[in-house]
């Protein structure tokens, strides 16, 4: 890692107001680099996170889909058709039950966005490789923890139709 062995370790709260500041930081470099590669291809940034979730759960429901993106049916079906009409996904009948439709992304969809990810995808691997293999499993234990509590927040927020002021 990139601290000297002569430097003092911070203490647990020193070290805990790093953290919550680099999640800041990260949360806002990872907000602006979405929202530019949605205006490059067209999309707007909800749009781009509803079809990730496309991608992360293949062959889900518009229902499905709305409970994990915490939003309304009806708000996300007319995401989704924003995205079908754009050539993002498309609705076929549900593998395993053909009453259902699932959604799912076009090939030609993730063809135009995947591209734009070389740069991140190749700086990132650059840096993962300044950790052992112990330290990632780490950081990616607690990536994925931060994740589902911050997916319950908002998941709370979405259900609080109350305006904060």
């Amino acid at each position: 890692m990139n601290r000297s062995s002569s430097e003092k370790p911070a203490s647990r709260d020193e070290l805990l107001a790093a953290l919550a500041d680099s999640g800041r930081e990260l949360s806002t470099a990872v907000i602006l680099f979405h929202t530019n590669l949605a205006r490059r291809v067209g999309l707007g940034p909800s749009e781009e996170k509803v079809l990730e979730l496309v991608h992360r759960h293949r062959h889900a429901t518009v229902s499905e889909l709305a409970e994990h993106a915490a939003m309304r049916k009806n708000s996300l079906s007319d995401t989704l058709d924003r995205l079908e009409d754009k050539g993002f996904v498309e609705r076929r009948p549900h593998p395993g039950d053909g009453r259902k439709v699932s959604v799912i992304g076009t090939a030609s969809g993730l063809e135009r966005i995947g591209t734009l990810f070389d740069g991140l995808m190749s700086g990132l691997s650059e840096l993962n490789a300044d950790y052992t293999t112990e330290e990632l499993a780490v950081i990616a234990e607690y990536q994925h923890r931060a994740a589902e509590i911050q997916t319950a927040a908002s998941h709370s927020l979405a259900g609080d139709a109350t305006p904060s002021r």
